[in-house]
Order: structure tokens, then C-alpha cells, then sequence
């Protein structure tokens, strides 16, 4: 057992040096930096492009909030479905009106053409 407390710092610290020099040698090389360098060259280009995007979609998203609420401006002088009705109501009234009125004017207007006919016979005649 004290061997192995004696050996154990010993082979931690091999363990430690074959870890960094493996690390040193395989991933700081110069492809890898080039890999890397690349990928974070795409990763700054998807960026930007998304960046550029939502700049877009701001933009239209205020344009459109503005035409909504230049829409719901005029939309709030419209009448509601209550208003529309009573005057839908009210235009048949006044048809059934309008119905007996005519009615009414048929002998009116007999009278009056027959008036007229008298007057251009009295005139000529």
C-alpha cells in the first residue's frame, strides 16, 4: 500500500504531460486553427445574415403596425352589427312605406295626366 502512495503522483503527473503534449501536437495544429478559423469565418457570415434578417422583419413589423393601426383607425367609425341591423329594420319600414305611398300616388297621377289632357283640349280647341 505505500508503494502505491509513492507511485501515484508519479503516474498522474505522466498521465498529465502525455495528456498536454497530445493536446499541444494534435489540436493547436495549424489545419485545425484553419478549420476553426474557417468555422467561425461561416459562424460570423450566418450571423450577420441573421442579423440583416430581423433588421428586415423589424422594419416590416413596425410598417405593418402602423397600417393596422391606421386600419383599425377607420374601422372604429364603422358601425357595429347592432347599428346595422336597426338599419336594415328601418330600410324595410321605409320600403313598406314607399310600397303604400306608390299605391297612393297611381290615383294622383291619373287625375293630374287627365287635367293635362283637359288643359291642351281647352287650348287647342
Amino acid at each position: 500500500m505505500s508503494e502505491w502512495s509513492e507511485i501515484a503522483p508519479w503516474v498522474a503527473m505522466g498521465i498529465n504531460s502525455a495528456l498536454s503534449l497530445y493536446a499541444i501536437f494534435n489540436g493547436r495544429s495549424k489545419e485545425a486553427a484553419k478549420k476553426t478559423d474557417e468555422r467561425f469565418a461561416a459562424f460570423d457570415l450566418e450571423l450577420k445574415s441573421r442579423d440583416t434578417k430581423i433588421a428586415v422583419l423589424v422594419a416590416d413589423n413596425s410598417l405593418l403596425t402602423g397600417r393596422i393601426a391606421a386600419v383599425e383607425k377607420d374601422v372604429e367609425h364603422l358601425p357595429d352589427k347592432d347599428v346595422t341591423h336597426r338599419l336594415e329594420l328601418a330600410l324595410k319600414t321605409m320600403q313598406a312605406e314607399m310600397t303604400g305611398l306608390n299605391e297612393k300616388m297611381k290615383p294622383i297621377s291619373a287625375m293630374a295626366g287627365r287635367i293635362q289632357e283637359a288643359m291642351i283640349d281647352k287650348v287647342m280647341g
